[in-house]
């Protein structure tokens, strides 16, 4: 097993809050128990990993160790151009963890109701393969979320309105240092706008 799959499981049970044990662990990494057991030592024995009542989390230096990449939006249809996104978002690390905006932010941005509620994107971005964790964005200040991830790398869609210099900058201001990418797409005329009025 690679230890960057078993820190990157570990920091995103942690980001959506439980430090997992090793039961946990090898169920979300197809691992018995045992052979979860024995990746925690190795790790703890690293300094990449604490346990803590048979708990995991991640060290300072088991955190370095990996690359966290964030990506944000509204997810209401999902198409392969967000599968495309989601899968190039990925490759620049050994976790992705998605931000999907708030119902009230889509009603604000959008002037409707969203076709699907938060709760049911989140869960269906949670069910893709490359996704590790996905998490309810904040309404108003992509910020806040970005402080509570911590990402090495944020990945703007091709078309996201979001400037990579304004979020470089903002971040710093912040204290954190990350890198922004903007992706590319080979469907850039799949939109949810334009599929939404096709139907």
């Amino acid at each position: 097993m690679n230890s960057r799959h078993v820190l990157a499981a570990i920091f995103s049970a942690s980001l959506l809050g439980s430090a997992p044990d090793p039961r946990g662990l090898g169920r979300k990494l197809h691992l018995s128990t045992s052979e979860a057991e024995r990746e925690l030592a190795v790790l703890e024995e690293r300094g990449l990993v604490r346990t803590d009542g048979g708990r995991a989390s991640l060290t300072e230096k088991g955190r370095k160790s990996i690359r966290v990449v964030f990506i944000g939006g509204g997810f209401e249809v999902i198409h392969y151009g967000h599968v495309y996104t989601i899968e190039k978002a990925k490759s620049l690390g050994e976790v992705l963890v998605v931000s999907v905006a708030r119902d009230s932010t889509i009603r604000k941005r959008k002037g409707r109701e969203p076709i699907v509620s938060e709760k049911d994107r989140v869960r269906l971005l949670s069910a893709l393969r490359s996704v590790d964790a996905a998490i309810l964005g904040v309404e108003g200040d992509i910020y806040v979320t970005l402080q509570k991830v911590a990402p090495d790398v944020v990945a703007l869609g091709y078309d996201q309105y979001h400037m990579e210099g304004d979020i470089k900058e903002e971040a710093a201001r912040r204290g954190l240092k990350v890198r922004v990418v903007r992706l590319d797409s080979p469907y850039p005329d799949i939109k949810t706008s334009r599929l939404l009025k096709e139907f």
